[in-house]
């Protein structure tokens, strides 16, 4: 079939990607402008955002049950396993207390900036100016609210003003020479700058809160472990400016090693503090009896007295020296009882002469936890349920001691009971000594108990005391805070290709948004791929600005006669298919006005006259009429309508003649046009004239909201359907489709009118278009009549 043949593609066809990559690519510019207004954008924003660079540093936590030798071994140090909890550590790195420590330390609640024409910058106090000192009048610790002073430097002039948190201006100062000191004013410092290197730019300096600054740089510090089973930790701090970054982190891991340090010293002062305490009552203790013995030998009348028998003095040695020992041991577990039961979760002394590894075990553990619940109230609280699990074992451990310590002294008990027994097997072997030496002898004895005991308490705390002195660090500092050199954010590759993509983005959304709410044809495949009807040619866009004649000349090489040409040559191909000779009436219809019905009527009757020699042009638009306007005569000319309502009018009388064009215009308006051309008058008109003319055309109505178009069709056999580019909705071909199924018009083949009107879509005409004809496009797209609009 010749409908079939000039329709190529199937009404389904998938998405050709080259057309859709030259539909978008058509817009390159507005890419393009994005591109760089996005890319500008991030350019400003890069210029002038506040960079932040990275300090990191690593540290070693070292094993605090290694640090002292009067620590015994553990069950965890007995199998190489570390007693570090690096959850604590970092609880601590993490504490208000130690942050606390920082901020006082470095004045960092005090903040200093220099200003440029758009951007302020935060600085280091060493880069406030290049050289000059400040001192602060008061405790920088007491700030409780914000406040700035802006200092300007003119003529050697020094100019200090006081803004409130609200940043209102609150006083205002002047000075000479650069200096504050030895003037009045109001100033909460004093500042003397001896080389200004400001350029005439305002510096500032910011008082805030201690609170506030704590807690910001509390969340700026980030600690975590190197790995599961390390002891390293890494501490990264995230800020403005890399001086502040570096000197932050060395003070908090400075300030972390001497809280480490002044912890592990408690131990060691309490056992200070102890043998300090016993020390006093021993020597007391040893005073009365020195003094007892000396009244006594003066009593007595006594010199020296010698040993009778050495045997004897030998084997009661023996006894003396295990009694002294075990009354010894009998003595340290009553002062560590004492101890004991005045302790209220403080550290007990620790290894002070008690033989009982097991009692010195316990209360090295004991410690253990004492210290480690000190580290939780810090900041937790005493009503944390870690502080609370962790008393309660401190209780256990001490109820434990407690029970060692009436065990060992129950032990004690026994072997002095069993040497004072012995002792007294030999009481008898003593008889024959003299009374006063047996006193005396037992003076000494106790003198010799107590200084030995004394002796040994004074050890200890000398031993305390070079400890104490010379600690361990509890850290283990593997870098130092060192800042990268460039910044890490914002992160300068990431802005712009973020920026280029956004470019590309926003005009690829705004146009797939734009092709998706569009619901115009646009070109040939719009129709095919929704229409089984043949299209016979597309007539180009030609621009306003050209200059065009009424109808076009028969010898005119122009695009707009040639597209004609092409679409008379694929009609003459449909028409001697269809093999009925009398196949030459031609309807010309669109779906509404506007989409060229009458330009395609009015130049396809031209052009069908250079061939033939009877060609009749009808105007049979009965409602809007647009022929008239291309010959340029008055639209109340009698037509068409004047001849099918009268009786005495020949319709040939009505003709305008042009060479061997006819052309019966529509005449008068009519009230009732679908009744004329529905007539017996108007089908006899139109079979008389197919016999007269070689071709008829006709150009009838718009038929989507009348039916004139529809009456006209049952006397013709083929039918010419106008749809336009860009401007006939492609809904519209829902109701072509139906008119051709249904059979509504005959034989419709369609003409695409002003293709190539848009770069739109990326479908163009690659040559100029030129013509002369008197017409113009508009874009009305009104669809009822009775108006006095171009239907173009």
């Amino acid at each position: 079939m010749a409908e079939n043949s000039l329709n190529v593609n199937s009404h389904q066809r998938g998405i050709d990607v080259k057309e859709e990559f030259f539909r978008f690519y058509t817009f390159w510019p507005f890419f393009l402008v994005a591109t760089f207004i996005f890319v500008t954008i991030a350019y400003i924003y890069l210029r002038y955002a506040e960079y932040k660079f990275e300090s990191n540093a690593k540290i070693e936590i070292i094993d605090k049950s290694q640090d002292s030798e009067m620590a015994l071994p553990t069950a965890m140090t007995v199998f190489n396993r570390s007693m570090i909890n690096l959850e604590n550590e970092i609880g601590v790195l993490s504490s208000y207390s130690l942050h606390k420590k920082v901020v006082s330390s470095l004045n960092y609640n005090v903040k200093y900036f220099k200003t440029g024409l758009i951007k302020t910058s935060e600085k280091h106090k060493s880069e406030l100016y290049k050289n000059y000192k400040i001192k602060y009048n008061f405790d920088l610790d007491t700030v409780s609210r914000h406040s700035s002073y802006h200092i300007f430097i003119k003529n050697s002039n020094l100019k200090i003003q006081i803004l409130n948190e609200n940043e209102s201006l609150v006083d205002e100062y002047s000075f000479e020479n650069l200096s504050t000191y030895n003037k009045s004013h109001g100033l909460p410092f004093d500042i003397e700058i001896y080389q200004d290197d400001s350029n005439n730019e305002k510096r500032i300096i910011r008082f805030f809160p201690i609170d506030e600054t704590i807690d910001i740089f509390k969340k700026l510090v980030q600690i975590s472990p190197t790995g599961q089973e390390s002891d390293q930790l890494n501490l990264s701090i995230k800020y403005p400016n890399k001086k502040i970054c570096d000197e932050y982190l060395n003070t908090l891991i400075s300030e972390f090693d001497k809280d480490g340090i002044v912890d592990r010293q408690l131990e060691y002062e309490r056992t200070i503090e102890f043998v300090d305490t016993r020390s006093v009552f021993l020597r007391d203790e040893l005073q009365k009896i020195e003094l007892n013995k000396q009244e006594f030998k003066e009593k007595n009348n006594l010199s020296d007295i010698k040993v009778d028998a050495n045997i004897n003095i030998n084997q009661r040695y023996i006894y003396d020296s295990e009694l002294f020992n075990a009354k010894s041991q009998r003595d340290l577990i009553e002062l560590l009882k004492k101890a004991l039961n005045e302790n209220n979760f403080k550290l007990m002394p620790l290894n002070i002469g008690l033989e009982n590894a097991d009692i010195n075990k316990l209360i090295s553990e004991y410690n253990l936890l004492v210290k480690e619940r000190d580290k939780y109230l810090i900041g937790a609280g005493l009503n944390n349920p870690f502080v609370k699990n962790i008393e309660k074992q401190i209780d256990d451990y001490s109820v434990n001691i407690q029970k060692s310590i009436e065990n060992q002294k129950n032990s004690l008990d026994k072997i002095i009971d069993n040497l004072n027994q012995k002792e007294e097997e030999y009481a008898n072997i003593y008889q024959s000594i003299p009374e006063n030496e047996k006193i005396l002898r037992s003076i000494e004895r106790e003198l010799e108990i107590k200084e030995s005991l004394f002796l040994l308490l004074l050890q200890k705390k000398e031993e305390a005391a070079i400890n104490f002195a010379v600690v361990k660090p509890s850290i283990k500092i593997i870098d130092y805070a060192r800042s990268l050199d460039y910044p890490v954010s914002p992160n300068k590759l990431i802005i712009y290709v973020a920026s280029i993509f956004l470019g590309l983005f926003f005009p690829f959304l705004g146009l797939y948004i734009f092709f998706l709410l569009d619901t115009k044809i646009h070109n040939r495949d719009d129709i095919v791929n929704r229409l089984d009807i043949p299209i016979v040619g597309e007539i180009p866009y030609i621009s306003d600005k050209q200059k065009v004649n009424t109808i076009s000349s028969k010898t005119a090489r122009d695009p707009l006669t040639e597209s004609i040409r092409m679409i008379i040559a694929n009609l003459n191909f449909i028409l001697f298919d269809k093999k009925k000779i009398s196949s030459n009436a031609i309807l010309v219809t669109s779906s509404i006005k506007g989409e060229g019905k009458t330009i395609v009527s009015t130049n396809l009757a031209s052009i069908l006259s250079s061939k033939f020699d009877k060609i009749l042009l009808v105007g049979a638009d009965l409602r809007n009429p647009q022929i008239h306007k291309f010959l340029k005569v008055d639209k109340s000319v009698q037509g068409l309508s004047d001849y099918i309502y009268r009786d005495n009018i020949d319709w040939k009388k009505l003709l305008i003649k042009n060479d061997k064009l006819d052309i019966l215009l529509s005449g008068t308006i009519p009230p009732n046009p679908t009744e004329l051309l529905s007539s017996k008058k108007f089908s006899d008109f139109i079979s008389e004239v197919k016999e007269i003319y070689d071709y008829v055309i006709i150009d009838s109505a718009p038929c989507i909201l009348v039916s004139d178009t529809f009456e006209i069709s049952k006397q013709i056999d083929t039918t010419v359907y106008v749809l336009r580019s860009n401007f006939t909705d492609i809904k519209l071909c829902d109701f072509i489709n139906e008119c051709n199924v249904k059979g509504k018009l005959s034989n419709i083949n369609l003409v695409l009118n002003s293709v190539g009107n848009s770069k739109l879509y990326g479908y163009q005409y690659g040559y100029q278009y030129g013509y002369r004809y008197g017409y113009r496009y508009g874009y009305n797209y009104g669809y009822g009549y009775g108006y006095s609009s171009d239907d173009n």
